[in-house]
């Protein structure tokens, strides 16, 4: 079986925050979210612990184009790499100019100390991916599944027994069983989450591979409390945002409740801190407020709760 190395990319210093996925072949060497252009360098040193080079990273597999994920893409096509992603996805990889003025507004002056550049991948460097296609690389095989539910244009990928599930699986720290999910605009919606989680549990991989973070021996339970976290999120909207009239407010109210949940499950402040990070309180609410208003209330006759 071939090896899958988890890379810690640091970011901002941060270790278990973004993880990069490392599949060396006989052609050279796969990565699967290659993580922010601002990890460059830490990328490159972790790859010269394995003896590699970047100009031998001969494909980079996308789940999604957030900066978190997808930065570092465009610096690895000039190295050579062949660049998968959603089709959806592939028009921003072209032109990012779109995506980065989106983030700009989120991050203002944060943004380019916390993800640095993201360059454009050349058309000939980007391979769009199908639902459902088999990647073949060299000797490996490799299952491409659309996942939407954190964004549109998200893909899971197959390798041996384990799937890499990006966000859509969620956010959990090593030594821990608690999963939170990152829930973010424009285009979270808890009906497709669900039915993304279900249809990787079908997969029946072993291992789950997580961005954020790191490498689980147990995919199907791993699973199971995502989707528990899922339910538990979506009775906690039904009751709270009728009585909810702006982002700010539901903000605060979101920050309380995963606080309340965390001390149950016996997470220490510095630990939560991390979740945070990781996954932030903010951007949770700004996604679940658009979900409500733009989804669960479009769903209901005269925007009836």
């Amino acid at each position: 079986m071939a090896p899958i190395i988890c890379l810690d990319t640091n970011l901002s210093g941060h270790k278990n925050t973004i993880a990069a996925y490392l599949i060396p072949y006989s052609g050279g060497a796969i990565l699967i979210d290659p993580g922010p252009g601002s990890t460059l360098q830490g990328l490159k040193f972790a790859l010269a612990a394995y003896d590699l080079k970047s100009e031998q990273i001969t494909h980079v597999l996308l789940t999604h184009i957030h900066l978190d994920h997808a930065g570092a893409s465009g610096w690895l096509a000039g190295q050579g790499a062949q660049v998968y992603v959603h089709p959806a996805g592939a028009p921003h990889m072209l032109n990012p100019e779109k995506l980065l003025a989106s983030a700009r507004r989120i991050y203002s002056e944060k943004m380019d100390e916390l993800w640095g550049e993201f360059l454009p991948v050349p058309a000939v460097n980007l391979v769009e991916v199908q639902d459902g296609a088999e990647i073949a690389i060299g000797e490996l095989r490799i299952l491409a599944l659309h996942t939407p539910g954190h964004a549109e244009h998200h893909v899971t990928y197959g390798f041996q027994d384990t799937c890499f599930t990006g966000d859509v699986g969620g956010v959990r720290k090593p030594g821990l069983r608690y999963v939170r999910l990152p829930f973010v605009p424009p285009e979270t919606h808890l009906g497709k989450w669900r039915a993304s989680l279900n249809r990787i549990q079908a997969m029946g991989c072993k291992s789950i591979a997580l961005t954020h973070f790191g490498i689980y021996n147990d995919a199907s339970e791993h699973l199971a409390l995502a989707c528990r976290e899922l339910d538990a999120v979506e009775q906690w909207l039904e009751t709270v945002m009728p009585g909810t009239l702006d982002v700010e407010t539901l903000e605060r109210r979101f920050a309380a409740w995963l606080q309340e949940r965390g001390r149950a499950l016996g997470l220490d402040e510095n630990t939560l801190t991390a979740y945070d990070f990781a996954s932030p309180v903010q951007m949770g609410a700004s996604g679940l407020f658009r979900y409500w208003h733009k989804v669960r209330m479009a769903s209901k006759p005269d925007g009836l709760a």
